[in-house]
C-alpha cells in the first residue's frame, strides 16, 4: 500500500518527521496565553536551523506547518552534485538556454560581493523552469541551495542566501503557490513600508477594528479571542499603491501586517506578523497568527536566529499605536474574485499574471529534492523583487 500524503494525517507527519531527522514536534502553546497553537519541529542535525516553528488554529495545523518549513530547509541543504553545472555565465550562454546572473536573483538572494559574481567567474548553476512557459532557465545555485560546509561547493561566496520564496506540500501546486505568495509578501512589504514603520505609514494603513466583522470575519473572531486574553491587536493594510505603467509596483494581492501588544506589558510586550494571500481575510488572519507565533518564538527561546528585542522601543511603539484612531476599512484591501480561482492551479496562474502586470516579467521555479516520496518542495526566483528588512 502506498504511503499516505495527506498533510493532516498523523501517519504522514510521523513519516515526514523521521525522514527529516526531526526528533520531536513539541507543542509549546501552553507557554503563552494567546491560545494560538504553536509547534516546534526539532532537528538536531539541521544546518540552517535546528528548530522550525508552525502555527495555526489547531495543533494539527501548527505541527504540519513546522514540518513543512523544516522540509524547505532540508531541501535547501541537500544538494546532489549531478544537479549542478559548473561554468561561467559566458560559457553557459553559449548553450542557447536563458542564463540569469547573480544580479538577477532578486527574491532568492542579494549580491554580497560583486567582484565574485561577474560573468567570467566560474560558479555552480542549476536548472530551473520558466514558471509561465516551462522553458529551462539556468540560475546560480547559491540563490537556491545552502549546503553545510564540507559537502558540496557552489563557487565563490557572492550571494546572501535567503529562505524566501520556498514552499513545501504534498500537493505540488500548493507548494508552488506558497513559494510565490511568500516572495510576493516580502517584496510588496518593502515597497509599502520602504523606511519601516513610520508615523505616516501607521496612520494611513491601520485598519478599523469594526470593519473586520464584515470585511474579515475569521480575523475578527481571533481578535476578539485575543482581546479577552489581555492583548491589543493592531492590523494594517500594507498593500502598496499602484505606481502606474512602466515600472514594478503593486501586484494587487492583499498584504497584511499585524502587531500584537501585550496589555499587561509582560516579558514580550510586542510582536509583528505579515502575510500575503488572495483573500483579505486570509491575509489578515495569517499575519495575526504569525504575530502570535513570534511571541512564542521569543518565549521558548530555542530559535538560534532570533535576537532579543529592545523592550523600551517596543513599549514606545505600542503606546504610539494606542494613540492612533484608525480610518482604513478592511473592505478597502484588494481581493481576488473567488469564482476565477476555484482550483489551486488557477490560483497559481492568477498570481503569475498579476506579477507580470506589476512588471515582474520573469519568474523561474525549481523543484528541489524532497525527503519523502509524495512531497514537493519548490523554490522561486523572481528578478527585481526585494526582501523587506522588517522580516
Amino acid at each position: 500500500m502506498p504511503a499516505r500524503t495527506d498533510p493532516d494525517d498523523a501517519a504522514f507527519r510521523t513519516s515526514l518527521a523521521t525522514a527529516l531527522g526531526v526528533t520531536r514536534v513539541a507543542r509549546v502553546t501552553g507557554l503563552d496565553r494567546t491560545g494560538v497553537e504553536v509547534a516546534c519541529a526539532v532537528r538536531p542535525g539541521g544546518h540552517v536551523l535546528q528548530v522550525c516553528n508552525g502555527k495555526g488554529l489547531t495543533f494539527e495545523d501548527a505541527a504540519r506547518g513546522a514540518l513543512l518549513e523544516t522540509a524547505e530547509l532540508w531541501a535547501a541543504e541537500t544538494v546532489r552534485p549531478e544537479r549542478l553545472r559548473w561554468g561561467t555565465r559566458e560559457e553557459l550562454e553559449r548553450t542557447g538556454d536563458p542564463v540569469w546572473g547573480v544580479e538577477s536573483l532578486g527574491s532568492a538572494g542579494q549580491v554580497a560581493v560583486p567582484r565574485l559574481a561577474g560573468p567570467a567567474v566560474r560558479l555552480a548553476w542549476c536548472e530551473a523552469r520558466d514558471a509561465r512557459g516551462d522553458r529551462p532557465v539556468w540560475v546560480p545555485a547559491q540563490g537556491v541551495f545552502c549546503p553545510p560546509s564540507g559537502t558540496v561547493e557552489l563557487g565563490p561566496v557572492s550571494v546572501g542566501w535567503t529562505t524566501n520564496g520556498s514552499g513545501a506540500h504534498p500537493d505540488s501546486e500548493r507548494a508552488l503557490l506558497h513559494a510565490l505568495l511568500e516572495a510576493t509578501e516580502r517584496d510588496q512589504l518593502s515597497r509599502a513600508l520602504p523606511e519601516g514603520w513610520t508615523e505616516a505609514g501607521v496612520v494611513k494603513r491601520m485598519v478599523r477594528p469594526e470593519s473586520l466583522r464584515d470585511g474579515a470575519p475569521r480575523t475578527a473572531a481571533l481578535c476578539e479571542a485575543l482581546h479577552a486574553r489581555g492583548f491589543r491587536v493592531h492590523l494594517f493594510d500594507v498593500t502598496p499603491a499602484p505606481r502606474g505603467h512602466g515600472g514594478r509596483g503593486a501586484v494587487g494581492l492583499p498584504v497584511a501586517a499585524a502587531v500584537l501588544v501585550d496589555a499587561e506589558e509582560g516579558p514580550v510586550p510586542l510582536t509583528a506578523g505579515y502575510a500575503c494571500a488572495l483573500e483579505r481575510d486570509e491575509a489578515l488572519l495569517k499575519a495575526l497568527l504569525e504575530a502570535a507565533q513570534s511571541r512564542l518564538t521569543d518565549i521558548h527561546g530555542a530559535r538560534e536566529d532570533v535576537e532579543a528585542a529592545d523592550r523600551d522601543a517596543a513599549l514606545g511603539f505600542a503606546q504610539a499605536l494606542a494613540e492612533v484612531r484608525p480610518r482604513h476599512l478592511a473592505q478597502a484591501m484588494p481581493e481576488v474574485d473567488s469564482r476565477s480561482t476555484r482550483t489551486v492551479a488557477a490560483r497559481v496562474r492568477t498570481v503569475l499574471t498579476r506579477l507580470e502586470r506589476a512588471g515582474f516579467a520573469r519568474v523561474a521555479a525549481l523543484a528541489l529534492d524532497a525527503p519523502l516520496p509524495g512531497l514537493h518542495v519548490w523554490k522561486v526566483v523572481v528578478p527585481g523583487m526585494r526582501v523587506s528588512e522588517l522580516l
